[in-house]
């Protein structure tokens, strides 16, 4: 059914406390925990990445508890290091962990995406259309081998061939034109070692690599990420994939038919897969049920029913100053608080501030919570209630150890 005829017909109403209940479960917060890495980020349809001790804890949190001494946040890097998990940019330009099998569909979701092309970024960067595709060529005819390069060294041999401008443009801050060439899978990131991260062509990286119909691989990814996320509204849609235009989005839910049903969440109309909707149905709603998340866990970046997962009175304290997005105290899948926690070798000070006063039980659960957060970190804990993330200017949620 396409979107205009859905909205037409009745919805199936939803309990929202039951939603919130199973997506923590969807989530693998609850009882469905995954056992490894790429497992966690397959289900998520990738974590960001931009800061890695918060994608590393977002995958702890999501995994077994491993055996042995060594901390659950430290299976993410060995999975870098063995090629299971893959970084590189994606969804709104922004560096996610992939499973690598995962990431030949992304790449030809992201195909022909290309938002540069806009007047507006070119005369930002100063170039032309014809100059960016030539060194975007350039980009994944240098890294078409087997050998990855820093960004330095990549833009040393570009710019050997298309002059000091491509250079520089490789060479900046944002690393805009490595994003572009990323959309075309020209490059991810290899594993940081002691010169810095390395780039190389992910039909290198990757074994068995693919090609897939875009769309096709678009509509995949939105099916999964109804599954890890839903109920959620096309806004919500574009917001995860990072564009604004409804023409994209409208025709991915219209081709994945009947496969989508339109619901109703507490006056809220949104997008579930249909096979979901008795598990929703059947899902036992939260009785005070505690999680901590970290800061840019996935759950919260790409929240489904945002404004029933975040109270739009708290927005602010979650999604802060230059994009930062707050650790999470999660109650019954909904956010109550924020947190945060500074670590001085193995012990961890965790502070927390609720929305609202914590009764006596509910600080009993996030002290059961925090002892998850420290065990996934190799620590003790010890929790305080108090203001956080009060200050002016934005810092990063964690001590990037």
């Amino acid at each position: 059914m396409s979107p205009a005829k859905a909205a037409a017909a009745p919805a199936i109403a939803l309990d929202p406390t039951r939603v919130h209940a199973w997506r923590i479960d969807r989530q693998l917060l609850g009882r469905g925990a995954a056992g490894s890495p790429a497992e966690v980020a397959r289900t998520l349809v990738g974590v960001q990445a931009q800061v890695t001790s918060s994608a590393a804890l977002a995958i702890a949190l999501r995994s077994k508890r491993s055996r042995g001494k060594t901390p659950a946040v430290d299976t993410t890097t060995r999975a870098l290091f063995d090629r299971r998990l893959v970084r590189a940019w994606a969804m709104r330009g922004t560096l996610h962990l992939f499973a690598a099998d995962d990431v030949p569909t992304v790449a030809a979701a992201l195909r022909g995406k290309e938002r540069w092309r806009r007047p507006a970024w070119l005369r930002w960067f100063g170039v032309t259309e014809p100059e960016m595709d030539r060194l975007i060529d350039a980009i994944g005819e240098v890294l078409d081998d087997d050998r990855p390069r820093t960004r330095a060294e990549l833009a040393d041999e570009v710019g050997a061939q298309h002059g000091n401008r491509a250079a520089e443009l490789l060479r900046g801050s944002w690393g805009s034109t490595l994003k572009v060439a990323s959309d075309r899978h020209y490059l991810v990131q290899s594993a940081e070692d002691e010169a810095g991260v390395r780039f190389i062509r992910a039909s290198r990286w990757i074994p068995g690599w693919r090609d897939e119909e875009p769309r096709e691989a678009l509509a995949a990814l939105v099916e999964r990420y109804l599954a890890a996320y839903g109920p959620a509204t096309l806004q919500e849609l574009l917001r995860w994939w990072g564009v604004s235009e409804r023409k994209v989005m409208r025709p991915i839910v219209a081709q994945l038919g009947s496969a989508v049903t339109e619901v109703d969440v507490a006056g809220v109309r949104a997008f579930v897969r249909s096979q979901d909707v008795d598990a929703i149905n059947a899902t036992r709603p939260g009785r005070g049920d505690v999680q901590l998340v970290g800061g840019f866990d996935p759950f919260i970046v790409g929240a489904g029913l945002r404004e029933q997962l975040i109270p739009p009175a708290h927005l602010k304290r979650v999604s802060r100053t230059a994009g930062w997005i707050s650790p999470v105290v999660l109650v019954d899948g909904v956010a109550a608080g924020v947190w945060d926690m500074q670590r001085k070798r193995d012990r961890l000070a965790i502070t927390v501030e609720t929305f609202a006063k914590a009764d006596p039980d509910l600080r009993r659960s996030i002290a059961a919570a925090a002892e998850r957060v420290a065990a996934a970190l190799g620590t003790t804990p010890t929790v305080a209630y108090g203001p956080v993330f009060r200050e002016k200017a934005a810092r990063a949620p964690f001590n990037d150890r």
